[in-house]
C-alpha cells in the first residue's frame, strides 16, 4: 500500500471519532454556557485565534513543509522552531499588554464586554501559550509522518474535552449547583494544559524527534516563509472571522452567542475536509511535481462531495436538531446555520488550493486571494449586519469565500493543467484508491520512516 494512502485512510478513519467527540463537545460547553455566556466565548476564541495567527508567526504552517523537505535535517529545524516559538510568546505578552492597559480604545478590541479584565488577559495569554504549543507538536508529527501519532493526539484533544464539560454539565443538570462563566473559562484553560503534556508524552516517543544545539541554520528560510504564510492566514481568518466584531458591536452578546453557535457548526464540518488536507501538504513538499495534478484532483473531489453531503445536511435538519441538541434558547440560530452551510461548498475548495501554493511555496496566490475576501467581508458587513443582522453576517463571509475559492481555482487551473469536471466529479476510482487496501505503489509513494 502506498504510504500516501495509508496515511489519508488513517487520519479519515481518525476523523470520525474526532468529529463525534468534537460535536459533542460543542453541545455540552454551549448549553453550559448559554446564549450570552457563548457570545463572550465567540469574542474571546476570535481574538486568540487572531493573536495566533499574527503573532504565532504560522511555524505549524512552515514546520511540516521544512521537515518534509528536509528530512536529514529535523533536529536543526525543530530547534530553530523552538527558539521562534519562544520569541512569539515574548512578543504576544507585550503586544497584549500594551492593547489592553495601554491604548485607550484597545481594551474593547481584545476584551469581551463587561467582563473582568485581568481575568481575560491573563486567560488570552496562557491559552495563546499552550495552544501554540499543542499545535506545533500536532504540525511536528505531520511533518515527520507520524500520523499514527498524530490522529491519536487528535482523538485525545476531542475527548478530553468532551468528557471534562459532560460531567460539567451533568452536575449541572442533576443540582441546582451552577458553574459562573469565570469558572468555566479557567477550566478550558486547565484542559488546553492536560493536552498540551499529553502531546508532549507522545512526541516524545518518536524516534524522529531530536533536537539540535543549532538553531540558526533554519531560523531565517522558516521566518521568511512564514512571514509571507502570516498574510495569507490572517487574511482568511479575518475573512472567516472578522463578522465577530461587527455582530459584537451592532446587536451584542446575546445575537454574537446565537451567530457564534452557527459558525461553530459549520467549521465543524469543514473539519471532516481537514483530514485529506493534512496529509497532502507534506506530500506534495516532498515530492516532485509531476505528481502534484492527480494529488490535488483527487483532494479536491474528496473534499467538495463531503462538503456536499455534509452541507445539504445542515440545511435540511438544522431547523430540528439545533433546538433538539442545544435547547430551544438558540432557535435564532438556525437561519444564519443554513445559510453558512453553503459556504462550505466554496471552503472546502479554498483549503486545498491554497494548501497546495502554500506547500510549493507560492504564496502570493494565496495571500492575495485571502486580503480580497477581507475587503468584500468588511464592504457586505458593513451593509448587511446592521438591517439584517447574523442573517446578514452569515451571507457576507459565503460570498467572500465563493469569490476567493473561484480565484484560487483558476490559479491552480492556469499551473496544473486539470479540467473543472476533475475537481468537482467525484470519481469511482476515488472510492476505490481510498477503500482498497492493494500492497501496489500507488504514484511512486514510498514509506517514510
Amino acid at each position: 500500500m502506498s504510504q500516501l494512502k495509508k496515511d489519508t485512510q488513517l487520519t479519515l478513519m481518525s476523523r470520525i471519532p474526532v468529529m463525534c467527540l468534537s460535536f459533542l463537545t460543542i453541545v455540552f460547553l454551549t448549553r453550559l454556557l448559554g446564549p450570552e455566556g457563548n457570545g463572550v466565548y465567540t469574542f474571546t476564541l476570535a481574538v486568540l485565534n487572531l493573536l495566533i495567527a499574527v503573532i504565532g508567526f504560522q511555524l505549524d504552517g512552515a514546520l511540516p513543509v521544512f521537515l518534509a523537505r528536509h528530512k536529514d535535517h529535523i533536529p536543526q529545524i525543530l530547534s530553530s522552531t523552538f527558539v521562534l516559538v519562544l520569541l512569539s510568546f515574548i512578543i504576544c505578552t507585550s503586544v497584549l499588554s500594551a492593547v489592553v492597559f495601554l491604548i485607550p480604545v484597545g481594551r474593547s478590541l481584545v476584551i469581551p464586554e463587561n467582563q473582568p479584565v485581568v481575568f481575560f488577559f491573563g486567560f488570552l495569554l496562557m491559552a495563546f501559550i499552550l495552544r501554540r504549543m499543542s499545535s506545533m507538536i500536532l504540525a511536528t508529527l505531520r511533518g515527520i509522518f507520524r500520523f499514527k501519532a498524530f490522529n491519536t493526539y487528535m482523538i485525545l484533544m476531542q475527548l478530553i474535552p468532551a468528557l471534562s464539560y459532560g460531567t460539567l454539565l451533568a452536575i449541572t443538570l442533576t443540582s441546582d449547583h451552577h458553574i459562573s462563566l469565570l469558572t468555566c473559562f479557567s477550566i478550558i484553560l486547565a484542559i488546553d494544559g492536560v493536552l498540551l503534556g499529553v502531546g508532549v508524552w507522545l512526541l516524545r516517543q518518536s524516534p524522529a524527534f531530536h533536537v539540535s544545539g543549532d538553531y540558526k541554520l533554519f531560523a531565517k528560510p522558516i521566518i521568511e516563509f512564514s512571514s509571507k504564510n502570516i498574510l495569507s492566514t490572517t487574511g482568511h481568518f479575518m475573512n472567516k472571522r472578522l463578522d465577530v466584531w461587527f455582530v459584537q458591536f451592532y446587536r451584542g452578546p446575546y445575537w454574537l452567542g446565537q451567530y457564534g453557535l452557527a459558525t461553530q457548526i459549520a467549521n465543524f464540518v469543514s473539519d471532516a475536509m481537514t483530514p485529506f488536507n493534512q496529509v497532502m501538504i507534506p506530500y506534495i513538499s516532498g515530492t516532485p511535481s509531476t505528481l502534484h495534478k492527480e494529488m490535488v484532483e483527487r483532494t479536491a473531489r474528496l473534499n467538495i462531495t463531503i462538503a456536499l453531503i455534509a452541507g445539504a445536511g445542515i440545511v435540511g435538519t438544522s431547523w430540528l436538531f439545533i433546538p433538539l441538541v442545544f435547547g430551544n434558547a438558540f432557535e435564532d440560530a438556525v437561519h444564519a446555520s443554513q445559510i453558512l452551510a453553503i459556504g462550505i461548498l466554496f471552503i472546502s475548495q479554498r483549503l486545498v488550493f491554497s494548501g497546495y501554493f502554500k506547500a510549493i511555496n507560492e504564496l502570493k496566490v494565496p495571500v492575495r486571494a485571502a486580503w480580497l475576501g477581507v475587503l468584500i467581508t468588511i464592504f457586505l458587513d458593513l451593509i448587511f449586519i446592521p438591517e439584517y443582522g447574523i442573517t446578514g453576517a452569515a451571507w457576507a463571509p459565503v460570498a467572500s469565500y465563493a469569490i476567493t475559492s473561484v480565484y484560487l481555482v483558476m490559479a491552480a487551473k492556469k499551473k496544473l493543467g486539470f479540467s473543472m469536471a476533475h475537481i468537482l466529479l467525484i470519481q469511482k476510482s476515488d472510492f476505490q484508491w481510498l477503500l482498497s487496501r492493494s500492497k501496489t505503489e500507488i504514484n511512486g509513494d514510498t514509506p517514510i520512516e
